[in-house]
């Protein structure tokens, strides 16, 4: 049976020095520019990952070796990640907003729901969402609000609360239940992912 190896931290110098055994190369960005940037702007297991989109040999003296692979083309990768993890979050924002208040004006327009009947059914379907909430009041921000509602939650406070994946729950059945033009519940599994 094979077991991992543990692998021992390595200095940011040894880090430079293992880039270098794989043949990553430090002509765009220097050695010296590298270790400042691993010490500020990254980690080691991060940059290194995006290294897995370049080619290494496959046979000779350099068989396992990055083929022409520069530092500043991991260090770019990593720029360009967090950028787009910005722009990602910023958008997921943007929609979980959009969502709830979407959901506050049509239920606001439905004379068949109190507010009420819907979290009950919410927490009938997903008891594991109530268990979420009340663990969120130990140490949230919205504790005060998940205290002072806890055992009467209507629609308007929950989605407060709720966590993105759990109001996602709560947007489906309350759009299963009460079919209204425009809703995005065939979107949620893109909105999810």
């Amino acid at each position: 049976r094979g077991h991992n190896v543990r692998k021992r931290k390595l200095t940011i110098d040894e880090q430079i020095k293992h880039m270098k055994s794989k043949n990553i190369q430090f002509n765009i960005v220097n050695e010296k520019e590298a270790k400042e940037f691993l010490t500020n702007n990254n980690y080691y297991f991060k940059i290194k990952s995006y290294a897995k989109n370049f080619e290494k040999y496959k046979e000779g003296e350099n068989a396992g070796k990055y083929i022409n692979l520069e530092f500043a083309y991991l260090q770019e990768l990593s720029t360009l990640d967090m950028y787009f993890r910005r722009i990602i979050m910023k958008i997921t924002l943007d929609i979980e907003h959009f969502l709830k208040t979407q959901l506050l004006k049509d239920f606001s327009q439905n004379i068949n729901e109190d507010g009420y009947n819907i979290i009950n059914e919410l927490f009938s379907k997903y008891p594991y969402i109530k268990e979420n909430i009340d663990k969120k009041a130990q140490n949230s921000t919205c504790s005060d609000l998940i205290i002072k509602y806890r055992d009467d939650f209507a629609i308007w406070n929950i989605v407060e609360v709720l966590n993105f994946g759990d109001f996602m729950k709560l947007y489906s059945i309350y759009y299963e239940k009460y079919k209204t033009r425009g809703s995005m519940e065939n979107h949620l599994w893109s909105v999810r992912f």
